[in-house]
């Protein structure tokens, strides 16, 4: 198998990079995962009232009557409430535009930044911006500058990290900031509730008539949503990358096999049963997955710092799960590439081993 070193470290690349972009890929698509329910994990409410037909708070354009939030504290049970609003938006910077996802939160209340880079968080009039935000479109924003929202020109007061969702940044303002801007006087969006006992106090507020989902139910809402858009391309990707390397370890395989035929065919001439010839092969592919496999992860590396220096919105999430699954895709990569040049091998003629040449 030395006998052209250069060809079989082309091979064994090519399968690494096959194998690197399915972790690659994989990653990613936990990140888009993670970062679609950026919010939902650090809410900081048990409970969440929202208008009815309200699955998502931010897909979902929920308004409920303001005085809804004094009802709900009354209600036995609840600790605490909180008026808060959510929505996207498109930001004008400089004449180019952003998406973003705007929060209104009560100050002292559930759903303030919770990671403050520099600055405080916003009282009304002023607003606190993702870091990402100013990093994708390079404003350089610093405390003191203004952010144009719908119009209304806000003062940036404070900086946030690691409160983005996927390609999405969280623009903080306070509830009734935006309700201002909004115009839209005595209402709110959601209800925000905290509570010792989420489910009796939730069976309450449901027997008066109000819709309650909890956090995990919105974040699920949110990770749905997500998958009905990017799955399927996702999982396309990845399904090619994997036909990619079953192909390019079957090709190895068989270029190795066929110049080794003599080898094999003086196997064959000393007794060795197909069988046996079939089990070289097959630990021959077997070793082409696993050195590739080793070598996506080395590549994996550089891959992720090339895409957050790159791209600083996609997150690549590499879990044990992931690990576990591109190492089963290496398996299954080795045992249906083996499948070609153990046929070749079959049919080798023991006579091969006796002719002159090659």
């Amino acid at each position: 198998m030395t006998a052209r070193p250069g060809r079989l470290v082309a091979g064994v690349l090519a399968i690494g990079l096959a194998l690197m972009m399915i972790l690659l890929l994989d990653g990613l698509w936990a990140g888009v995962q993670e970062r679609a329910t950026t919010y939902e994990d650090h809410l900081g409410a048990d409970l969440v009232v929202v208008a009815p037909g309200t699955e998502s708070l931010f897909s979902d354009r929920s308004t409920l009557p303001a005085e809804l939030a004094d009802v709900v504290a009354a209600v036995p049970g609840v600790t605490g409430t909180s008026r808060a609003r959510t929505m996207y938006t498109i930001l004008e910077l400089h004449g180019d535009k952003a998406a973003a996802a705007v929060v209104g939160f009560a100050p002292g209340g559930p759903g303030e930044p919770w990671d403050l880079a520099e600055g405080r968080a916003p009282a009304d009039g002023e607003v606190a911006v993702d870091r990402l935000l100013s990093q994708e479109h390079g404003l350089a924003l610093a405390l003191g500058d203004t952010l144009p929202l719908m119009g209304r020109n806000l003062t940036v007061v404070g900086l946030t990290d690691d409160t983005a969702m996927f390609m999405t940044p969280l623009v903080f303002v306070t509830e009734s900031t935006l309700t201002d801007v909004l115009g839209a006087a005595g209402t709110t969006g959601v209800v925000l509730v905290t509570t010792g006992n989420p489910e009796a106090t939730a069976e309450r507020l449901r027997s008066q008539g109000l819709t309650v989902r909890t956090p995990e139910e919105l974040a699920g809402a949110a990770r749905e949503l997500t998958t009905r858009i990017f799955g399927v391309p996702i999982r396309l990707m990845v399904a090619v990358a994997f036909a990619a390397g079953v192909l390019i370890v079957a090709l190895v395989s068989y270029t190795i096999v066929a110049e080794h035929r003599r080898d094999l065919g003086v196997l064959k001439a000393i007794g060795a049963p197909a069988a046996r010839l079939r089990l070289v092969t097959l630990t021959l592919t077997l070793g082409f997955s696993v050195v590739g496999a080793l070598v996506a992860v080395g590549l994996l590396v550089v891959a992720r710092l090339a895409v957050s220096a790159w791209q600083p919105a996609f997150i690549v999430a590499v879990t044990p799960a992931a690990l576990g699954r591109t190492a089963a895709a290496a398996a299954a990569m080795a045992l249906l590439a083996a499948w070609v040049p153990a046929r070749q091998v079959s049919r080798v003629d023991a006579a091969t081993a006796f002719r002159s040449g090659s």
